[in-house]
């Protein structure tokens, strides 16, 4: 069942189990299957330390690449950690080669995807964003300007004033 060429298949997105993308795609590859995962490189900041953590790309769900004979959903479904194949109706969703081809150019060494690369590419003066403070729910934030590799400078809106700020690129969402 194991294929060398990925052009032979077409790529499908899988849901998984919650936090079980490794479990899911262990048990795809046990089975034969070319599966992709795609990984962000995550900095966690905990106290005084930081640290660097590989998170889902897409949390909950992994690519199988799957020749027309190897389309047996319910054994996909059924896999150990996934949820099955993503539908509309009765069709299963094909994802485009160049989605896939995409994320993996992005990636660091074909290890990980660097959030902070992929948010900063959006980011420009102006651009509205959510920025994620620790003990208050997400605020808005309008980005003042870029300062370094790994800050930014950020008008929030609280309390309905502008209040200019600098914060790390990984409490930064893009709308």
């Amino acid at each position: 069942m194991m294929r060398d060429n990925e052009t032979e298949g077409h790529w499908y997105a899988i849901r998984t189990k919650n936090k079980k993308e490794e479990v899911a795609k262990f048990n795809y590859q046990r089975q034969g299957y070319t599966v992709y995962l795609p990984l962000l490189r995550k900095t966690v900041h905990h106290a005084r330390s930081t640290t660097e953590k590989l998170v889902a790309f897409f949390p909950g769900y992994l690519f199988l690449n799957l020749a027309p004979a190897e389309q047996n959903w319910t054994a996909i479904a059924s896999t150990r950690g996934s949820l099955g194949a993503l539908c509309f109706g009765d069709s299963y969703i094909e994802i485009p080669g160049w989605v896939i081809s995409d994320l993996k150019a992005r990636e660091d060494k074909g290890l990980s995807i660097l959030a902070k690369d992929l948010i900063k590419e959006n980011l420009t003066p102006g651009s509205v964003v959510t920025v994620n403070i620790p003990g208050l729910e997400s605020v808005e934030a309008v980005v003042y300007s870029i300062r370094g590799s790994e800050n930014v400078d950020v008008l929030l809106n609280i309390l309905s004033r502008q209040v200019k700020t600098t914060v790390s690129l990984d409490r930064i969402k893009i709308d």
